[in-house]
């Protein structure tokens, strides 16, 4: 096998909340998650020409720590990883877990290691979590849909919400610093009493839940958490919600996702597959 490629849909958060580590599974978060129609694709080779893994995204070498350590605890093997990623990182799409869960996928499969899928799961959530790219968006993206976590310590286990899917319709104004925000126990503090009140809002609708409400929700934790800070994003939501739609800010990046159309967004779909090998997602919306 000359490569193998690996397909990882991008993850957006609506709403969370943080625990503490707990071995082997380390940090992680509970919430709400939705997986889009485009994310992250990764081919693997063998690198003939340098000592150590080369990883380049979008043709550019970069030294990307969090997916070195997954290349780091599967193969001494020098490798090289190529990464093709439909939107920006930082910026609340979870293009950090999604290339450590692909090239884990791909490299598995290029050097026939014969890892399970769940064992390949955690080894992308403990890289992005100890390089502090994220806590939860590899369980997202290793399940697809529109899912709530509630099982602390268990970060590839998640309910998918019984909610109507429909195309959503997003903006993006830059990043935010996730390892600012996650390493901050002030931050923490009032994002996980947030959290919880959003969780148990979610919980309590039951089979009522909606996409409306669900946004609702959310953007209610987004302003309760402290995060929701950025004029142009707030401008979007307002925006959004004069148009009469739903919106809330993306975790964590200055984003806005929106249940309508409002000036400047571009559409996306649900994935309502998990991440899998090969150059392309299954189970669009």
């Amino acid at each position: 096998m000359l490569y193998a490629t690996a397909f990882c849909p991008a993850n957006i958060s609506l709403v969370f909340k943080t625990y503490p580590a707990e071995p082997p599974h380390g940090r992680g978060s509970l919430g709400v998650g939705i997986t889009l129609d485009e994310g992250v694709t990764v081919r693997v080779s063998r690198e003939t020409l340098a000592p150590r893994s080369m990883i380049l995204v979008g043709g550019e070498v970069w030294e990307f720590p969090t997916v070195r350590s997954v290349l780091a605890n599967l193969t001494s093997t020098s490798l090289r990883v190529e990464i093709d990623a439909a939107f920006p990182f930082g910026c609340g799409f979870g293009m950090s877990g999604a290339s450590a869960l692909a090239a884990a996928l791909a490299t598995n499969e290029l050097l026939g290691l014969g890892h399970g899928r769940p064992a390949l799961g955690m080894i992308a959530h403990l890289a992005e979590v100890g390089n502090a790219t994220g806590l939860g968006d590899v369980g997202g993206q290793y399940n697809g849909g529109i899912m709530i976590k509630t099982r602390r310590h268990q970060p590839l286990h998640v309910d998918h919400l019984p909610i109507r899917p429909q195309v959503l319709h997003f903006s993006i104004h830059g990043p935010i610093l996730t390892s600012g925000i996650i390493n901050s126990a002030e931050k923490l503090f009032h994002i996980n009493a947030a959290g919880h009140a959003a969780l148990a809002d979610i919980t309590a609708a039951g089979p009522a839940l909606d996409m409306q409400t669900l946004f609702e929700y959310s953007h209610a934790f987004a302003y309760n958490s402290g995060l929701l800070a950025s004029p142009a994003v707030t401008a979007d939501i307002a925006a959004a919600h004069a148009a009469g739609h739903a919106a809330t800010m993306i975790m964590l990046g200055e984003a806005v996702i929106s249940t309508g159309p409002f000036p400047g967004s571009r559409p996306a779909g649900i994935l309502f597959s998990g991440a899998t090998l090969g150059d392309g997602p299954a189970g669009r919306f």
